[in-house]
């Protein structure tokens, strides 16, 4: 089964940051972005960017190689972002809310890296690392003296544009890279299909290694309008409220759960506040349509489209602009169609094309297929593959969801065909935990199992067999854990076993754990 996306012309050079300059050359005095009161205009935002590329340039930066931003929201971060990108580069966002151990694991996957942006209250979270660390602090005045024209590019369409992390069985984080023709593909849809320009201006709220935020930071950019930065390096609902009602922000890119907080977090008078927004594009995880059917189908209410898509293919792949409201109690919420040039193949295990209504694994190709994973073409050969579709051979990426087609051209997620999970949109595989686990003082022995309510996974549930002969304390390794995992990876429950159910091949019974977590 192939669904092919609309095919719709690019550019012989698809550079997102290249229509940003444009903006910026035709209007310099509008704003670009604000964070708090702080608020740079598309001219200063560009000219800081070009000083930061040139800087780059003079300490001989090329294509091909990444930049580390490990930066709190902030103009400066947005500036070295475009900056990066300019010089040729591609960005990693390291998330400042993760442990330092766990960014340290993350840097160690790109060696290509050669420079960390980092601040004062960041410096710590990148000690021990052997890319050189630079303060933006202290370099930014020093930049004044540099050109704020444009440097020459350097890249083209197939060079990465960034790096973004995905969860490992294997307790290690992989590193995949996106191309700058998909990412360019992806924001010129979200232009073209919802019209968007420069009155749709966007709040940036998600951590910043996440790849929603990548979409998130660059798409009121793109689209000519202005980015705000939410001012706190945590998610705080009641800051996003003044902030989308003081500054009237018109579109919004987040996971379903923090849409949620939003919409539940104050009540009503929350809600009233989100009357400005036009679009919320929620994505990462399935959407309980019954938490935001009351606010959409508001008289004037806001228009939610359901993204699907994964890191290795630039983030989205499929959308479904929600309507339906009553149908979604019994039929769940559909992830749609191909986005523009973007074709989407449901495929059985020995890679042929399942029947109409069958359920296969979801493979993506076409303009949003990434670059693989960083320093692991063993993960890459196996992930991304030429597969024969009638007298083709066409390059795609097995994401392991799986999928079906409904009768009106739809797709409905199925689930998983191995043992990942999203919690709050972030993609978590079990075995990364385990893994962290089973590296733990305490811990002999792990299985961690997702927790569910509605279908809608909630948390993990951590079943471990203690270490030594002494009493269990789940709260000390809940504090080991801290020092290693982001806090969405670590299990809300742990329930300590003298040993696990064995299955009758003599592995361990997963399905006799997953009735405990159920039953629970």
């Amino acid at each position: 089964m192939v669904l092919p996306g609309r095919r719709v012309p690019r550019p012989v050079r698809p550079f997102v940051h290249e229509v940003f300059h444009r903006h910026a050359r035709s209007g310099p005095e509008r704003i670009a972005l604000t964070c708090g009161p702080q608020e740079w205009t598309y001219g200063r935002l560009d000219a800081e960017a070009n000083r930061f590329a040139h800087y780059l340039g003079t300490r001989g930066i090329a294509a091909g190689d990444v930049i580390g931003i490990c930066l709190d929201r902030s103009p400066e971060m947005v500036a070295c972002v475009l900056g990066t990108l300019k010089a040729g580069a591609a960005y990693v966002p390291l998330d400042t809310t993760y442990p330092a151990e766990r960014l340290r694991l993350m840097v160690s996957q790109v060696p290509s890296i050669k420079l960390i942006m980092v601040s004062a209250d960041t410096a710590a979270m990148t000690t021990g690392s052997t890319a050189e660390v630079l303060d933006v602090d202290r370099l930014w005045p020093l930049l004044d003296r540099l050109p704020e024209d444009a440097p020459a590019p350097v890249a083209d369409s197939d060079s990465p544009c960034y790096v973004v992390f995905t969860s490992g069985s294997t307790g290690t984080p992989k590193a995949t890279a996106v191309r700058h023709r998909g990412w360019f593909n992806l924001l010129s849809w979200l232009v073209e299909d919802f019209s968007l320009g420069p009155d749709s201006s966007g709040l940036l709220l998600s951590p910043a290694g996440f790849d929603i935020s990548q979409r998130a930071l660059m798409a009121p950019l793109f689209a000519g309008a202005t980015l705000h930065l939410l001012p706190s390096r945590h998610f705080d609902p009641m800051m996003a409220y003044r902030v989308i009602e003081q500054r009237r922000v018109r579109t919004l890119h987040c996971a379903p759960s923090a849409l949620y907080l939003l919409l539940e977090g104050v009540g009503a008078a929350g809600a009233d506040a989100l009357d400005s927004l036009d679009f919320a594009f929620p994505g990462g995880e399935p959407i309980v349509a019954d938490r935001v059917a009351g606010w959409a189908t508001r008289p004037g209410g806001t228009t939610l489209v359901n993204v699907y898509g994964v890191a290795e293919c630039t983030d989205v792949s499929t959308a479904h602009v929600l309507a339906d409201y009553r149908s979604y109690a019994t039929t769940g919420v559909p992830i749609g169609r191909p986005i523009s040039n973007v074709d989407v193949y449901l495929l059985a295990d020995d890679l042929h094309p399942v029947a109409p209504g069958e359920v296969g694994e979801l493979c993506i190709a076409g303009a949003g297929l990434g670059a693989g994973y960083l320093n692991d073409p063993g993960m890459t050969g196996d992930r991304f593959v030429p597969v024969r579709v009638g007298q083709q051979i066409v390059d795609l990426y097995r994401t392991g969801d799986l999928a079906r087609l409904r009768e009106d051209g739809e797709l409905m997620f199925v689930g998983r065909a191995d043992s990942q999970v999203k919690i709050r949109g972030m993609r978590t595989d079990l075995g990364d935990v385990e893994a962290a686990l089973t590296g733990n003082r305490y811990v002999s022995q792990a299985v961690v199992l997702p927790s569910r309510d509605g279908g809608q996974v909630t948390g993990l549930v951590a079943f471990v067999v203690p270490a030594g002969n002494g009493a269990f304390d789940p709260h000390m390794v809940r504090r080991d854990l801290q020092a290693v995992l982001p806090k969405h990876m670590i299990p809300a429950q742990f329930v300590p076993v003298g040993d696990f159910p064995l299955s009758p091949n003599g592995k361990v019974d997963r399905l006799a754990l997953a009735l405990r977590v159920s039953e629970s």
